[in-house]
């Protein structure tokens, strides 16, 4: 438990909304709807499934061929009543949002295999990119390599060092060869790094332009993801110092959630009224007197999204100025 707790802290760090956050163990949550749906989802998987999905053989302890079950039980509404509710007929069709690597995809692949047979809404997945190690593409990071990656708890000096030391560029030889032929950012550490932790894409697409053209020199390149990274790093290290073991306490106790929506997003019931059915035969909500379809809907929605967007975004551009 002293590896969960430690890891609590580094999630709650970046930013969670203890409101809306619950985060658990699975030997302290074990049991209940949660073990339920783990039983369920295991019934659902025969060895032979297991042995093409994730490539076991004679050799693999059971603890690993049965886990896929205990990380795909966590996908379904129905294993956490204590937030959504009781009743299984409603939230089993509540789907499930799941960012992660691409090296979990096939344990959410089988998840939603299963899903059909358990009757559940499907779990969708967003593939994070993982970040390059600083050696550059094809490296990886270590815990073991401290030159392989920046690491939450290095100081800004350290940060500074990893970077101009290490970090793989994509300059060229000589000064003079770079201003000519310029950079290559695809390969580039440095701006990697920066399409990450540089929020404003138009400053990003400048950065790129002048590298890739010789304007931007590697070192300067260096410099401005040095200065980002230290930003990120230290405020981060800020608020991990804020958490205390009862903060993780209080994020993990089984507790209803409070949600009531995400202000920066237009509410679906806002932006497309709910029109009754004998509404919609007097009036029409569509060109020609028809109803709305759910996919007509939902693309008016997001161009709503989009719209709020960029105005936000616009808004914000001019409050800078």
């Amino acid at each position: 438990m002293g590896y969960t707790r430690t890891n609590a802290k580094d999630i709650i760090s970046a930013g969670f909304d203890p409101k809306k956050t619950f985060i658990f163990s699975d030997y302290e949550f074990m049991g209940g709807a949660f073990y339920r749906n783990i039983s369920r989802f295991s019934k659902r998987v025969t060895f032979n499934v297991a042995k093409a999905v994730f490539g076991f053989d004679g050799s693999s302890n059971i603890g690993k061929i049965h886990f896929p079950s205990i990380q795909g039980a966590t996908s379904f509404a129905t294993s956490f009543p204590h937030i959504f509710g009781e009743d299984e007929k409603k939230t089993a069709k509540i789907p499930c949002l799941i960012p992660c690597a691409i090296d979990q995809d096939p344990y959410f692949r089988l998840t939603r295999d299963c899903a059909v047979s358990l009757k559940y809404a499907k779990p969708s997945l967003v593939h994070m990119r993982f970040l390059d190690a600083l050696q550059g593409p094809g490296s990886k990071m270590s815990a073991s390599d401290d030159t392989s990656a920046i690491f939450m708890k290095d100081t800004a000096k350290e940060i500074k060092n990893k970077v101009n030391k290490y970090a793989f560029s994509g300059g060229r030889e000589t000064v003079e060869e770079h201003r000519e032929k310029g950079g290559n950012p695809d390969v580039d550490v440095a701006y990697q790094y920066l399409q990450f932790f540089l929020e404003d894409d138009e400053e990003l697409a400048k950065i790129r332009a002048e590298y890739s053209s010789g304007k931007l020199l590697t070192g300067e390149l260096k410099a401005i993801c040095i200065a980002k990274l230290q930003e990120y790093v230290g405020a981060f290290q800020d608020r991990r110092a804020k958490v205390t073991d009862e903060i993780v306490k209080d994020f993990m106790a089984i507790r209803p959630l409070e949600w009531q929506g995400n202000p920066k997003v237009p509410r679906a019931d806002l932006v497309v009224p709910v029109v009754k059915a004998d509404e919609a035969a007097a009036d029409g909500s569509a060109e020609g007197g028809e109803k709305m379809t759910k996919n007509q809907l939902k693309k008016l929605l997001k161009e709503q999204q989009i719209a709020a967007k960029k105005a936000e975004k616009a808004k914000q551009k001019e409050e800078t100025k």
